[in-house]
């Protein structure tokens, strides 16, 4: 534990110094000057009005310049700062006089050191808010040193973007696609993260945007919309549906915030609607951004769960060649799942992927498994022993793993053949070997699976859901108090046999899941059809 706080913490840490050296700093009087040296800068400029001792020349060349000034800033002296000049005495003793003047009345390190204190308190405060967020409510994550880092690099490549487009182009600051950044994140996480970190992102770039009140309102108001208004962003059809509402809500929203401010659009530019609409445009990138994520830090989106949803992929082409009773299997658990999830708000696309590919290991030794036995097949367990049985039966998720490995299925889908039976005890061979050999003291664990349990949501209604249909097809003309008893059945076992110990699920959302297995169960067993002549 205090590892995880000390681990914590300095993630906290290097994010608020990151940060901090990304911002913007004022200068302390920049240019270097020697006597009887060269100036090698060009055309400074200093942010002040300032009086100084001038020789004839210099009031001769003033003269000149009031028959075209109104108003006299002395912001910069032509001729007297060019570059490549020698420093002279007199010039020496004036930049000295610049250099005191600047650090007295415009910034000196005093003033340096404060800002960065106020930088390091904000941002700190700021970034709290986050993490504090994460530890109640998304303790996953929290616990993840790699999701969050990956939402630290996030945030820390828009303060690079945005600081960059500040410094050489601040001009063109609405051009940078700000909502690209919570559509990402919602692609890997979830609704709530995303609206979270992108009201962080904009609290921490409004500290060094120009005008940063209409900034926020722009950014914070566009990116909720965009990111609540769909739930599917990723999908291609609505992204492209999103590009169009970010340009109008920027553009109603700017038009807004002009009219609460000047009361008429007369003065407004059109450059600025160019820039919302080509931001808009710039979104489209979040699919390469996604994709440059889940290779860097090894996570996987909801995008590329999608690619795996197609079985003609080679290792469901193979489960469809070796074992198409256990093909048949997974996609009506997927079924099932998908509906499961949907009823708890758990993520249904990972829960119906995790089915479709959590036995994937039965390929080898596909006639050991019920389902792949047919009416004219022995049941080779028959000639071997129970032993030998629960060996082959247990094996198959170890050599789900490996075809996983092999045909690098992502972490998230692997987790899903680990845990779709837990740590639970094959029971039928356990009892056939105790009744074999009644004086022998059998050993659990060579019946039992390695486990782990489940650990998320998804992953227990895929163990739910993977029990559920198997023992639904061991019934002949099942009723609907038979389905009815086997669900009731089967996770009552679990629960005795804390199974879903390591998982956030509560009986409410169990009773759920149950309601729904029922449901689906009658309607796969009791769906009344007509009667086609032959």
């Amino acid at each position: 534990m205090i590892y995880i706080k000390t681990d914590k913490i300095l993630i906290i840490l290097i994010s608020i110094l990151s940060l901090i050296f990304f911002f913007p700093k004022k200068d302390i009087f920049k240019y270097k000057f020697y006597k009887e040296k060269t100036f090698f800068y060009k055309d400074p400029f200093y942010p002040f009005n300032f009086k100084i001792l001038k020789n004839n020349k210099n009031i001769y060349f003033i003269i000149l310049q009031l028959e075209n000034w109104n108003k006299i800033y002395f912001n910069k002296i032509p001729n007297f700062f060019n570059k490549n000049n020698i420093i002279d005495e007199y010039k020496f003793r004036t930049y000295s006089f610049f250099n005191k003047k600047y650090e007295s009345r415009i910034w000196n390190k005093k003033k340096y050191y404060g800002l960065i204190i106020g930088y390091f308190l904000m941002i700190s405060i700021i970034l709290k808010i986050l993490f504090l967020y994460l530890f109640y409510f998304q303790s996953k994550i929290f616990q993840n040193n790699k999701k969050i880092n990956f939402l630290i690099i996030h945030i820390l490549l828009i303060f690079l973007i945005t600081i960059l487009t500040i410094r050489y182009h601040y001009k063109k600051l609405y051009l940078i696609p700000f909502c690209i950044f919570p559509i990402s994140i919602r692609a890997f996480f979830n609704i709530n993260l995303s609206l979270i970190i992108h009201l962080i992102t904009i609290l921490l770039l409004s500290l060094i945007t120009p005008n940063s009140s209409e900034f926020i309102f722009l950014q914070v108001i566009t990116g909720f919309l965009v990111i609540l208004t769909r739930k599917n962003i990723y999908k291609i059809t609505n992204l492209f549906f999103s590009v169009g509402k970010i340009t109008i809500t920027y553009i109603i929203t700017f038009c807004s915030l002009t009219l609460i401010r000047k009361g008429s659009l007369e003065n407004i530019s059109l450059n600025t609607f160019y820039l919302f609409f080509f931001s808009g445009i710039l979104t489209l990138l979040v699919h390469p951004l996604i994709f440059f994520f889940e290779k860097l830090l090894n996570i996987t989106s909801d995008i590329s769960l999608l690619e795996f949803s197609d079985i003609n992929t080679p290792i469901l082409r193979l489960l469809s060649k070796k074992a198409p009773g256990t093909l048949q299997h997974v996609l009506t658990v997927a079924n099932i799942a998908e509906e499961a999830a949907i009823s708890i708000g758990a993520n249904s696309l990972l829960a119906k992927i995790g089915a479709i590919y959590h036995d994937i290991g039965k390929i080898s030794n596909s006639i050991f498994f019920i389902e792949n036995q047919y009416n004219n097949t022995l049941n080779p367990h028959e000639n071997i022993s129970p032993k030998e049985s629960a060996k082959i039966i247990l094996e198959h998720v170890t050599i789900g793993i490996k075809l996983a490995k092999k045909h690098h299925l992502p972490d998230l889908i692997m987790d899903f053949i680990r845990t779709h039976h837990g740590n639970r005890i094959i029971h039928f061979f356990y009892e056939k070997q105790k009744k074999i050999y009644p004086n022998l003291i059998i050993d659990e664990k060579q019946f039992q699976y390695s486990g782990p349990k489940p650990f998320s949501k998804e992953m227990a209604i895929v163990m739910i859901c993977d029990s559920v249909e198997a023992a639904s097809k061991s019934i002949k003309n099942p009723s609907n108090k038979d389905l009815e008893n086997i669900v009731e059945n089967i996770i009552n076992n679990q629960k005795k046999e804390n199974q879903f110990s390591n998982v956030n699920i509560t009986f409410k959302e169990i009773e759920k899941i149950k309601k729904v297995l029922k449901k689906k169960l009658i309607n796969i067993y009791h769906t009344t059809r007509i009667e086609y002549p032959i």
